[in-house]
């Protein structure tokens, strides 16, 4: 089976052929993929060998990388109803220690003690391959309309959990939706996570501004306004609440939030996915590119 891997700090990633996976327990499947997002993390990946033995899964001398997924099942675990042969699904990303709290509850996002995995990022591989395992609790079902921009889901599912902080912040107010009376919101940047975010506050309708160095001209300022945002390109002091990662809640709003968008905003998600290479084209896949808002790795047209 084909596989795009790397060895972290090792600079580039590289087409191999790895063991095919199978089922192995009753809960598990077997996922065709279908695309996969090319992400600034998997370039760091392949830049910067991590301090600890946790950089590769056990007993692997490589990673598959990839995290921005979408496939359909091919197979299932005998004690699987959730799913079925032939579902479009999204897998997430995070594993959580097994160890803490947060973990314990499928909060592995917040987990306390930092031994979390990542699938394609450390300690597991990732879904940039012809096929994966994974356990049926880690596959979010999708829509098939939302087949070719599914690798959006995780994109999307952070600006989701900002959200979803900023609503149990202000969840004291008497106030209402949207956001507990949320009158306006910043945004900075023009990648796939800030353009997502933007559209999500406009779902919501919110009064939204992005601020980002793309010349006004840019595709990522032209979608930014065709959701009815306002599109600022300079720079100022701001005081920014973060977000990273995301639970399963956040990945299944990303999933619900993503077909309004493209309901909503018609042509826009689409125009998210800016570049589409072949598994052969790894050589050129994870280079930025001027203009580039998402590439993605499209496996089903090998």
């Amino acid at each position: 089976m084909r596989a795009v891997v790397t060895r972290p700090g090792a600079g580039q990633a590289w087409v191999a052929d790895i063991p095919e996976p199978t089922l192995e327990n009753a809960d598990d499947v077997v996922v065709e993929m279908l695309r996969v997002g090319v992400c600034g993390t998997d370039r760091h990946v392949m830049a910067r060998a991590r301090a600890d033995v946790r950089g590769l899964p056990p007993d692997a001398d490589y990673l598959v990388i990839g995290h921005e997924a979408v496939g359909r099942v091919m197979r299932i675990g005998s004690s699987v109803n959730t799913l079925k042969v032939g579902d479009i699904v999204v897998p997430t990303v995070r594993r959580g220690c097994g160890e803490c709290e947060a973990c314990a509850v499928g909060q592995a996002d917040l987990c306390f003690t930092g031994k979390i995995r990542e699938r394609g990022i450390v300690g597991l591989h990732g879904f940039l391959s012809e096929r994966i395992v994974d356990k049926a609790e880690n596959l979010i079902r999708v829509p098939d309309e939302l087949a070719q921009v599914a690798p959006l889901v995780e994109s999307l599912c952070t600006p989701e959990k900002a959200l979803r902080r900023i609503a149990n912040a202000r969840a004291h107010l008497p106030v209402g939706e949207p956001l507990h009376g949320v009158q306006r919101a910043l945004v900075t940047g023009a990648g796939p996570i800030a353009l997502l975010a933007v559209m999500a506050l406009r779902l919501r309708g919110i009064p939204t501004w992005a601020l980002a160095r793309s010349p006004d001209d840019s595709l990522a300022a032209r979608l930014i306004e065709r959701a009815g945002a306002t599109y600022v390109p300079l720079g100022r002091n701001l005081t920014v609440l973060g977000s990273v990662n995301a639970n399963h809640d956040d990945w299944l709003a990303a999933v619900r939030d993503l077909s309004e968008m493209r309901r909503a905003f018609p042509g826009a998600v689409e125009a998210l996915i800016t570049h589409t290479f072949e598994m052969g084209d790894v050589d050129v896949a994870f280079e930025r590119v001027p203009g580039q808002i998402k590439a993605v790795i499209d496996i089903a047209s090998a």
